[in-house]
């Protein structure tokens, strides 16, 4: 799961980004930077390689942004489950080795590893609400008081304790920081075991498969 390779695309073009990319082998994993938007790049990635990678911003802009790419298994098909089960795990990742460094007096070093998983749990949270949580109502007829009623609540104590997380580690304050760590796992391991047991399989049974790969390109360009 963790990062292998960095790639820094700041002075190449898109056309020699997406051969460097292209020579990539199937699992391996890629922080790219660049110091202009990436939007046209990862559009042209979906369109000219539909099934080639996973991606998710690390950080974006406006000097410079930031982009962790994992090439996939082209043999397997798009799903819900699969995209953002990846996300979950990179996620925690982040998390574990910020955490990590925190509890070893590496403050300065733990702040980027948790402005990353804040940034990228943030979007995480944005896409289900915006997107996925919406079509798994339109496709299931589930809507108000089903479970997704109550994972966007559980979203809301999410980033609250996210935040006290920075707040603490801001602070190089250790009690604080293990305090809303605990409070963060008391919500998050729960509500990503109903995502990933319930809410992915549910939506993605639900979908024939170019449904299924629109919903998951939604997700990705978000």
């Amino acid at each position: 799961m963790q990062i292998t390779e960095a790639m820094d695309a700041r002075e190449m073009q898109e056309d020699d980004i997406l051969r460097r990319l292209g020579e990539l082998k199937t699992r391996d994993e890629v922080e790219l930077t660049r110091h202009e938007d990436t939007e046209h790049l990862l559009r042209r990635m979906v369109r000219e390689s539909p099934l080639r990678y996973d991606f998710a911003p690390l950080f974006s802009g406006p000097d410079e942004w930031r982009l962790h790419i994992r090439v996939r298994d082209e043999s397997e098909p798009r799903s819900v489950m699969q995209y953002l089960g990846w996300d979950h795990d990179r996620l925690d990742d982040l998390l574990s080795r910020g955490l990590e460094l925190a509890r070893t007096d590496r403050w300065e070093d733990a702040a980027p590893l948790l402005q990353d998983f804040r940034s990228g749990l943030f979007r995480h949270i944005d896409i289900e609400n915006e997107i996925l949580f919406k079509a798994f109502e339109e496709v299931t007829g589930i809507g108000s008081g089903g479970p997704t009623t109550v994972m966007r609540h559980e979203h809301v104590d999410i980033k609250e304790y996210v935040d006290g997380i920075l707040q603490a580690a801001a602070d190089r304050n250790p009690d604080e920081l293990e305090r809303q760590h605990a409070n963060l796992l008391g919500v998050l391991v729960e509500h990503n075991m109903k995502e990933e047991n319930i809410l992915y399989p549910a939506t993605d049974r639900a979908l024939d498969p170019a449904s299924r790969t629109h919903l998951v390109e939604d997700l990705l360009l978000h």
